[in-house]
């Protein structure tokens, strides 16, 4: 049962960070949008999960107004999370699940 919280805790961390990076680059929104309902959404699950998490951290140390080393590393770590997405979203053909 704790596997299934996990499942679909993961999967809301994804959905969340694909939103969030659909406001970051809006020229993008509409390629990042097909994923949701295709069969390569599995492979970037984990990634929208990690830039999620990276902006959560890098907003809540913003917000307690943390060294600026940690909050430019966390700054780093979204940004090479971006174009990460961006790359791979190059590399693969997004297919609709049936």
């Amino acid at each position: 049962m704790g596997n299934d919280h996990e499942i679909g805790g993961s999967r809301s961390l994804a959905q969340s960070g694909l939103r969030r990076l659909m406001l970051r680059l809006p020229e993008q929104r509409r390629r990042l949008q097909v994923l949701l309902g295709s069969t390569s959404w599995p492979y970037f699950d984990e990634l929208f999960a990690a830039y999620d998490e990276a902006c959560i951290a890098l907003e809540a140390f913003r917000h307690d107004n943390a060294s600026s080393h940690i909050i430019e590393e966390y700054e780093v770590v979204s940004a090479e999370l971006e174009a990460d997405i961006l790359r791979e979203l190059d590399r693969v053909i997004v297919w609709p699940s049936d």
